[in-house]
């Protein structure tokens, strides 16, 4: 079995899933053609906005991190395929939990969920990547097992703090607004910085 098929299915997955997200961002209805309608309106419509457009990066995180996994996959069977439907049923959950948060940006039942799909999605990403380069030959094993531990240390990290962060939802809302903000920073910019400088 090839991996051609999974590749096609999971880009086009990726791509509705982010179509549907931007569909969540609707019109606001402006009471007259003013500066202060347009402010009002625009200052209603900020909430779903930044959700969207945290969501969106979110999302090329994912896509970006399957694409790198699979581009070194030379085959994949039944198990793979199943990890890599797990992954995509995850972040096809992103829209609507984008949307819900979007509207109740204060209710810590409803932000609590974001963290948890992330971690959740994570958890996915991260058993595919293991599955394909440690425990099979579906991809080439290049890794020491030295960058082997740090990855999959970096990845319980990232659950770790994914799961706190929602319990702290139900502490302070705007704590676990803040680490969601400030994680795929932590993560990806230290990565691309240690890229660009080898």
């Amino acid at each position: 079995m090839t991996k051609t098929r999974l590749e096609a299915f999971s880009d086009g997955m990726f791509a509705i899933i982010l179509t549907i997200l931007v569909l969540e961002l609707h019109v606001p209805e402006l009471e007259n053609s003013s500066f202060a309608a347009f402010s009002a309106g625009m200052l209603q419509l900020a909430p779903k906005f930044f959700a969207f457009v945290f969501s969106f990066f979110i999302i090329a995180i994912f896509w970006i991190n399957h694409h790198a996994i699979i581009h070194h996959v030379h085959k994949v069977d039944t198990k793979l395929l199943w990890l890599n439907m797990g992954l995509l049923f995850f972040s096809c959950l992103f829209p609507f939990i984008t949307a819900f948060v979007g509207d109740y940006m204060l209710n810590p039942y409803v932000v609590a969920l974001y963290p948890l799909n992330m971690a959740l999605s994570s958890v996915m990403v991260n058993a595919l990547w293991k599955y394909a380069y440690v425990d099979t030959d579906l991809a080439p094993n290049t890794l020491t097992d030295d960058e082997k531990q740090a990855r999959m240390k970096r990845d319980r990290t990232a659950l770790l703090m994914n799961l706190a962060s929602a319990v702290l939802a139900f502490v302070w809302v705007p704590i676990t607004l803040t680490i969601m903000a400030i994680m795929p920073f932590a993560f990806v910019v230290p990565e691309f910085l240690g890229k660009r400088g080898t």
